[in-house]
């Protein structure tokens, strides 16, 4: 069985090329370790729509929850040494964050202020069945 599940913060503004998305998640501990480190940063991937949707709707610092798998990957470098590397490739993301990625969908002081003084006296506490 290979699944991976994390909530965390985007860490990197994601990298967008052919239909897949790369960026970093970080986990925070639960501890601080010797060295001073208080989160993961862990390497996702996501492909095809997942992918699109992930880069239309987060930014750096959202929260996010995913569920995924990790693949490795092995590669040589023009000059034949070997690396190996990782990721969690995303099946799913969740939207964790309270805010909006830009601020088009927020209302403004002045618009709620008009708003509730529009509404005021149309229900009144006597009209309540609790």
């Amino acid at each position: 069985m290979n699944n991976f599940s994390g909530i965390g913060r985007v860490a990197m503004t994601p990298k967008v090329g052919n239909g897949v998305v790369n960026s970093l998640l970080a986990i925070k501990r639960i501890y601080i370790s010797n060295d001073g480190v208080e989160a993961d940063f862990i390497p996702i991937t996501l492909f095809g729509h997942q992918a699109e949707n992930f880069d239309r709707l987060t930014k750096k610092g959202d929260k996010i929850g995913i569920d995924g798998s990790i693949r490795t990957n092995k590669y040589a470098d023009e000059n034949g040494e070997v690396h190996y590397g990782w990721s969690v490739v995303v099946n799913h993301f969740y939207l964790l964050s309270s805010k909006p990625k830009d601020s088009a969908g927020t209302l403004s002081d002045s618009m709620v202020n008009s708003i509730s003084t529009k509404l005021d006296g149309l229900v009144k506490d006597s009209d309540l069945p609790f």
